[in-house]
């Protein structure tokens, strides 16, 4: 009797050990379910996410729990589809989940058998035995799977309330950081917010620049200046060379030996905000240095750049998302303006000198452009956000009114005083026309 307890333990073991994984596409992501063993009767199954282990929000009954694996973030325009259609999303993963663990108890079936039979012919019993063993073998195993099928379905169920990508993946949001004491509130009908691209860099320095503004690299010529002359408003610019959506926006930033506290914080605490701008993601992505690094290079289309390009935008759109949400429950609900990035370079170069631009290149980078300007203009659109996108058209690097700095200029590739200009007319016209309508219901985020 002592085998009918052992061999369908065993098996079970050992079949969690050697079925495959259940690889499904959901939401535009390959996902991977299978399941492991628990010492304990109830908990928390695993997220295997970006190479971190993370407990589920969902809690399952009985020793075996479910795994998921997600490697890395891709097609983000269809997962931000998919979490407008939650349902649908935690049919195709329970579904998933459920092929996964019938095939799991084929598998233990036939182990028990096999453990039965070779230990009752070690025993030298009878094979009438050796059939009663793999009967009771398969009944225990099969009792204890179907009961995390069961259990699995209940927990998997609550994917329906799916809302958020933190909520699906279990990720905490990144959060603001609290500028250390807290100035007199001002008053604001603009904020532009951001990287180098906002503030200016390369451009002349403010007239009367605070040590921030020297550090920062704000210029008199940077689009939140030329926004504030057209309009005769008050324009804020809180952008800052290097910032990032995590060192910059969320939390403070260290350069040239000052520490600048975080923007959205400064934004939060201002008064009368009607609308933000936002240009940010170039620091994520190393964008200025894998132009630069792709311009020197014999070519910029190995598979070694691929990657990295992949690896910055599947990092950047997670935390992209965090910044979108903060941004749709700011005080007063301002409108809301993604600029996305402007293309240096003319489709076929005419360039003279070193380093040798050529059409390949360009198309290269303008792809990887493209692909990343996609990001931007997609998360704005489901959160009811202008995505603004400024045409160099014309005035791209090594034409004669280029709007970009040089490669020996201040601040290489980023835009001149005109290309500034640009931005900020492109900034006006969304402004002439009716801001988008908020969405509804899924596509609300919530605050975090």
């Amino acid at each position: 009797m002592g085998l009918a307890l052992v061999i369908p333990l065993a098996s079970i073991e050992v079949s969690l050990l050697i079925s495959p994984a259940q690889n499904v596409e959901a939401g535009g992501q390959s996902l991977a379910l299978s399941a492991g063993p628990s010492a304990s009767t109830s908990g928390s199954g695993t997220l295997e996410l970006f190479g971190q282990s993370i407990p589920t929000t969902q809690q399952f009954s009985g020793p075996i729990r479910p795994i998921l694996l997600w490697a890395e973030v891709t097609h983000y325009d269809e997962l931000l589809a998919a979490l407008k259609q939650p349902g649908h999303l935690g049919q195709a993963i329970r579904d998933g989940w459920s092929t996964y663990f019938v095939r799991q108890l084929l598998v233990t079936v036939l182990v028990a058998a096999v453990l039965a039979a070779l230990s009752l012919a070690v025993l030298r019993r009878r094979w009438q035995l050796i059939i009663g063993g793999v009967v009771v073998a398969a009944v225990v195993a099969g009792g204890s799977d179907a009961l995390a099928i069961n259990s699995a379905a209940q927990g998997l169920q609550q994917l329906s309330q799916v809302r958020t990508l933190d909520q699906l993946v279990g990720r905490a949001p990144l959060a603001v950081y609290p500028t250390s004491h807290r100035a007199p509130s001002a008053t604001a009908s603009t904020v532009v917010i951001g990287d180098s691209t906002a503030a200016g860099a390369g451009n002349p320095p403010l007239a009367k620049p605070t040590m921030e503004d020297t550090a920062c690299r704000r210029s008199r010529d940077s689009y939140a200046a030329d926004i504030a002359a057209v309009n005769n408003s008050s324009v804020i610019n809180l952008a800052c060379t290097n910032a990032s959506i995590e060192q910059g926006l969320f939390g403070p930033e260290e350069i040239n030996d000052v520490l600048v506290p975080s923007q959205l914080a400064r934004l939060e605490a201002l008064q009368g905000v009607k609308t933000v701008i936002v240009s940010i993601g170039a620091n994520e992505m190393d964008w200025t240095q894998f132009m630069e690094l792709c311009l020197v290079s014999p070519q910029c289309d190995d598979s070694a750049s691929a990657a990295w390009f992949s690896q910055a935008l599947d990092s950047f759109t997670v935390d992209y998302y965090d910044l979108l949400q903060r941004l749709a429950t700011l005080p007063g609900l301002p409108r809301v303006i993604v600029n996305e990035y402007y293309d240096p370079l003319p489709v076929e170069p005419d360039c003279t000198g070193e380093p040798a631009i050529t059409t390949a290149k360009s198309k290269v980078l303008l792809n990887r452009l493209t692909t990343f300007n996609t990001v931007l203009a997609d998360g704005a659109e489901s959160f009811g956000f202008d995505a603004v996108a400024p045409s160099f058209a014309g005035h791209e690097l090594c034409t004669q009114q280029s709007f970009v700095q040089g490669l020996d200029d201040a601040a290489p590739l980023h835009p001149n005083a005109a290309g500034e200009i640009a931005i900020a007319l492109a900034d006006e016209e969304a402004l002439l026309n009716p801001a988008p309508p908020r969405p509804t219901g899924a596509a609300t985020p919530t605050p975090s």
